[in-house]
This record gives C-alpha cells, structure tokens and sequence, in this order.
C-alpha cells in the first residue's frame, strides 16, 4: 500500500511539474528581447508535441497573451542560448538554456505534418515565425543536428509563442 501511495504522488507530482496551466508559468524570461512560452500551442504540458498548424492557421493563434516570434526572435534564441538534445519523458528534445540568465525551455523534436501524415517525430522541430519570405514561404525554425532559421510554408509546423517582455 506505502508503494502505491508514494508512486501515485509521485506521478501527480511529474504531472503538476510538466504542466504549464499555471498563468504565472506559462512564459519564461530567458533575458532577451521576449519570454517564451513553456509549451507548444495544442498541449498544456512541456514534453509534448502540441498540434500542428499550416501558417494561416498558426496566424489565428495570436491573442493578447501571446503571439508568433519573428524571425529575428528566432536567430535571438539561437544565439543566446546553448541546445542540448535531451530526452524528456519519453520525448526527445531541445533543452535551450539562456546564456544571461540560465532560465530554460524545451523544445520538442515533433516533426512536422506533411500530405502524407506526421513525420520526423523524434529527429526535427520546426515552429513557424511571423515573418513573411515572399507571397509563398514564411521563415521558421528549424531544429535537429543544427538549428537555423529557414522558410518555407507547404507543411504543418509546431507554434510556440511569445510575448513582449513588456506585459
């Protein structure tokens, strides 16, 4: 019985830790020019996926809480924070460490969603930025051996928002 008691609190525990429903935790400064959001639109919990969006989709995301990241708040991430590849439950990931402060996010490798279905789960990440190449490709993140920014707009990405440092 003491077994199954400490493993049900620890379980709700892991849960309660990896949640990011609480409004105080739901962005994260890492010292830069906006916080980052701890999850992936479409889930309420840090090592998970979330949904996948094609751009205009992604667009309608934004609200007054948060909103898509620019391309040059994506190179900001880059060059700002240090990218491990780590395994968080069971999803493997980016943890992006801020060089100023040592906060961090997680940035699940979700792949992305293609005619086809998803593919890439566990190998890239894409997120889409606001930022528009030309009439027919956006800028987005990209994230696996390397991360960069690239564009491009025919598949369903992954959407993390921002928000001005300023709320």
């Amino acid at each position: 019985m003491k077994h199954f008691f400490f493993t049900s609190v620890l379980g709700l525990l892991t849960l309660i830790l990896a949640s990011c429903n609480s409004k105080d935790d739901e962005f994260v400064d890492l010292g830069l020019s906006v916080k980052w959001a701890t999850c992936n639109v479409g889930t309420n919990f840090i090592n998970k996926y979330g949904a996948y969006y094609y751009f205009g989709e992604a667009l309608k995301l934004e609200n007054d809480r948060g909103r898509l990241p620019t391309k040059e708040e994506f190179q900001e991430l880059i060059d700002n924070c240090t990218w491990l590849s780590i395994e968080e439950n069971g999803v493997y990931g980016k943890k992006v460490t801020s060089k100023k402060n040592g906060n961090s996010i997680f940035l699940p490798l979700g792949g992305g969603r293609y005619e086809q279905g998803i593919d890439g789960v566990r190998s890239f990440g894409t997120y889409y930025s606001s930022s528009v190449y030309d009439e027919y490709k956006t800028y987005y993140l990209y994230t696996s051996n390397e991360t960069k920014v690239d564009y491009d707009s025919r598949h369903g990405r992954s959407v993390r928002l921002v928000q001005d440092t300023r709320k």
